[in-house]
């Protein structure tokens, strides 16, 4: 149990740090406001699918 919550754990803090240096460096012509929307969502969907393997590892 220990060993998942440790895991999700440092996924998310590499998601969240390569969202961060993501953010720094933008490419190509779209706005900055369109890719840190995009990036949110992303981030968002990782966090919900990883809140739903956490509780069905509970079960």
């Amino acid at each position: 149990m220990r060993n998942d919550t440790v895991f999700w754990f440092g996924m998310g803090a590499g998601m969240m740090a390569g969202m961060a240096l993501g953010m720094m460096m933008p490419t190509g012509r779209t706005p900055m406001k369109t890719q840190v929307g995009k990036r949110i969502q992303k981030v968002g969907v990782a966090v919900d699918h990883t809140v739903d393997n956490l509780i069905s590892n509970l079960r």
